[in-house]
């Protein structure tokens, strides 16, 4: 197996500093982004500024390291295609 890695990645989150809590952003693709590649980017997510407020919200970053979990995993859509 190739043991060339990926590169650990940082992301930037949005926490909301009262509870503590990631706040994802809704995104044009329908869902809710976490992870942004910036801090800001993750401030001006929101068309309304709401991730502007410096007090509600913290900007948290995070580096994220790739895992191998499996190497070769087996497409389950496959499978019910030849049985139908």
């Amino acid at each position: 197996m190739d043991s060339v890695q990926p590169k650990p990645k940082n992301v930037f989150r949005i926490i909301d500093r009262k509870t503590k809590k990631a706040v994802g952003s809704y995104s044009r693709g329908c869902h809710n982004e976490v992870d942004f590649d910036s801090v800001a980017r993750a401030r001006t997510a929101n068309c309304h500024g709401m991730f502007e407020n410096d007090e509600k919200y913290a900007i948290a970053q995070y580096r994220v390291y790739y895992v191998l979990i499996n190497p070769d995993v087996k497409d389950a859509s496959k499978n019910r295609r030849r049985e139908s």
